[in-house]
């Protein structure tokens, strides 16, 4: 083992972690946001294959959020939020409201313990379900957002709308299941120093047509670039 290889493989662990789950807070940081884009595109196509029951009003909106809250799946996404980070542990019913937004793109949005709905894109199940997933401690698209909306979605919308759903990010190279584990010490070593051996032996191969053979005086030779 090199000196430094536990440094460099701490940081490989760490840099693995946060691809597993693309832009949610590590080590009290905010990443930036990359697979946000692609989720709505997913979602976009989703929602133009299934039926996607509206409310009637905020109010209705609302009754329907506390059936969801009520429910055994919203305790358990929770409990899980909040072993996570226990200064959710008072957030756990957002309040619906009118959203206040000129934006005619902005069907939702939220900050975590008020979800705001507009009145024309907004008032359907599916967008409801996409905020509250939000509010269960994933304010981001990345991985565990979209676990966590999956479950909303199948609970709450039906099995055959969340195998659609999942097909479309899947389609969208979105990754959905259990975040891979990383390399033990040991394994990754061995992969560091095959892939470096394959970067030298490259090199030499590149540069061996550019290289001149010298002859020096005491008869040795050198390559010389």
């Amino acid at each position: 083992m090199r000196i430094g290889d536990r440094t460099l493989y701490t940081l490989y662990t760490e840099k693995h972690a946060r691809n597993q789950n693309k832009g949610a807070t590590w080590c009290g940081l905010r990443q930036k946001d990359t697979e946000r884009s692609k989720t709505y595109q997913a979602e976009w196509t989703f929602q133009s294959k299934i039926t996607n029951p509206e409310f009637t009003s905020i109010k209705d909106a609302e009754k329907f959020a506390k059936k969801v809250y009520k429910s055994k799946t919203w305790s358990n996404l929770w409990a899980k939020s909040v072993e996570e980070d226990v200064g959710r542990i008072f957030n756990n019913y957002p309040t619906v409201v009118q959203s206040k937004s000129r934006s005619k793109k902005l069907a939702g949005s939220t900050d975590g313990k008020v979800v705001s709905l507009d009145l024309i894109s907004g008032l359907n199940v599916y967008t409801l379900l996409h905020e509250l997933a939000h509010t269960l401690g994933h304010m981001h698209h990345g991985r565990s957002f979209r676990q966590t909306l999956l479950t909303l979605v199948g609970q709450f919308m039906g099995a055959k709308e969340k195998k659609t759903l999942k097909e479309e990010f899947k389609k969208k190279k979105l990754h959905s299941g259990d975040a891979k584990k990383p390399q033990e010490f040991d394994k990754w070593v061995e992969t560091k120093e095959r892939l470096e051996k394959m970067r030298d032996d490259k090199w030499l191969a590149d540069n061996a047509s550019k290289a001149i053979l010298i002859s020096t005086p005491s008869g040795r030779s050198f390559y010389h670039d």
